[in-house]
């Protein structure tokens, strides 16, 4: 096999999950930063949570289907309340990772603002930089837990059930 094939093999889940996450961030940025920030004149905190709040399907279901082999689990409920479990977390992370790194970045890079090109808007490039380090953190964290916890078969959820219907 060729050099690129093992290294695809050996790296499937994490190119795959970051695949995944980009398509996260995308609508994470462009609803949090892009939108609400930009043009609606929101606070980061309650953007980016909209923000992530709206990328959460985007982000499951694109996991589900291109990382950590969960395609055909056959286990997606289970997934999915595991994913909201994670995702409590990861979204503290996300939001208040990104608000303290745009408040170091525009004591860093000052409150300096650049036009939108066609828009007649400006945004901070420290509010993006920010908001993409908070998402960065994220990444990290939930690679981790998804892999270890929300797509793996830990034995927890047969605890949790086989518990509930003996009481």
């Amino acid at each position: 096999m060729s050099r690129t094939g093992n290294l695809y093999r050996k790296n499937r889940n994490f190119i795959g999950y970051f695949i995944a996450a980009l398509g996260g961030v995308i609508v994470q940025y462009l609803t949090g930063t892009t939108l609400l920030v930009n043009f609606f004149g929101w606070d980061t905190v309650s953007a980016f949570w909209v923000g992530y709040l709206v990328s959460i399907p985007v982000g499951f279901f694109l996991t589900k289907l291109l990382a950590f082999n969960a395609r055909n689990s056959g286990k997606t409920t289970r997934e999915i309340l595991k994913y909201l479990l994670t995702i409590v977390i990861s979204g503290c992370i996300t939001v208040y990772g990104g608000h303290y790194s745009v408040l170091l970045l525009m004591k860093i890079l000052g409150p300096e603002k650049m036009a939108v090109p066609f828009t007649g808007k400006e945004f901070s490039p420290a509010g993006t930089l920010g908001h993409f380090m908070g998402m960065g953190m994220s990444f990290v964290f939930n690679f981790i837990v998804h892999k270890r916890f929300t797509f793996h078969q830990t034995g927890i959820w047969d605890k949790i059930v086989s518990t509930l219907r003996s009481h």
